[in-house]
């Protein structure tokens, strides 16, 4: 039963991000990406405190952290929050939610990959051949389908954003897993999001002195989806699942984003091109292959 509530999480939380795609082009039309993340962990950051608040009472003031466990979450908080976000932001600034969430998709391969070099797991080689799979799909999104442009290295800016997002989030699950298993993930998701709100709030200041407060309804609707449900409720889960099953399998959940940005697409007006359904069926297929190849090992 607690792993079908945690398969749940996952799910939900990839419902959650794939609407953050889409959601975040709208916030995107006011501010900059910097101080779209900065409101929106503002909001994260709120709504994680009342949560750590309410399931610990006056015990939250009573925890204690060790100097590495300060840095652990330090760096979680810059690859996996404040890097991951930034690049999100910029990157869907002129990608589409569809090719984001596709080249996002490749997580699972990516973390895989940390996990070899940084914690030494084993990969079989059907695995490597399934992550290699997986990123010649991701090629095929870079390129629109045009592999000369690969040996140009012409790439759409926004999709290498997304790329670096990849990475760094995937970075950022082998620290949580190999160095903060032992930290509650609602206590770690606030302190860490609240270490990145402070970095966010710092480089958008400027922007938020000399621009006047947008307010249209559709803006701070997309500031709060992404805050409370993107961002609290959903790094929330997120993490507890990472604890609970390991950074490799929940990541494979990351499979879902592209299928729910998809579904997303035509209530947001989204057009989907057959290179993108291309590509992404082949991350996909490099995915699952990877899924598969883990549980036989």
């Amino acid at each position: 039963m607690n792993k079908i509530i945690t398969f749940l999480f996952l799910i939900l939380t990839m419902l959650f991000w794939a609407a953050n795609f889409h959601v975040v082009k709208i916030a995107l039309e006011f501010y900059s990406p910097i101080s779209v993340a900065a409101l929106r962990f503002f909001f994260g950051v709120v709504s994680l405190i009342l949560l750590v608040y309410l399931r610990f009472g006056n015990q939250l003031f009573k925890f204690r952290f060790s100097a590495k466990e300060w840095w652990y979450m330090f760096l979680t908080s810059f690859f996996g929050i404040f890097l991951t976000i930034y690049f999100f932001n910029q990157g869907l600034k002129t990608t589409s939610a569809v090719n984001g969430s596709l080249i996002i998709a490749t997580s699972p391969a990516i973390t895989a990959v940390f996990a070899f070099v940084f914690q030494r797991k084993k990969v079989k080689l059907m695995q490597w051949i399934a992550i290699a799979i997986s990123f010649f799909g991701v090629a095929i999104i870079l390129v629109k389908g045009d592999f000369s442009k690969l040996a140009e290295l012409q790439f759409e800016i926004g999709d290498v954003y997304i790329m670096g997002m990849a990475i760094v989030f995937s970075l950022s699950q082998i620290i949580v897993s190999k160095y903060l298993p032992h930290i509650d993930a609602v206590v770690m998701t606030t302190i860490t999001s609240l270490m990145a709100f402070v970095l966010f709030a710092v480089f958008s200041l400027p922007e938020f002195i000399t621009t006047d407060i947008p307010t249209d309804m559709s803006f701070w609707s997309s500031i709060l989806f992404m805050g409370v449900l993107g961002t609290g409720i959903a790094y929330t889960a997120f993490y507890f699942c990472v604890v609970k099953l390991g950074a490799t399998t929940s990541t494979l959940f990351m499979n879902l984003i592209p299928f729910f940005a998809v579904l997303l697409a035509f209530p947001f007006g989204e057009t989907i091109y057959a290179v993108q359904l291309i590509g992404g069926g082949i991350v996909i297929i490099g995915l699952l292959l990877f899924g598969f190849t883990k549980k036989k090992s």
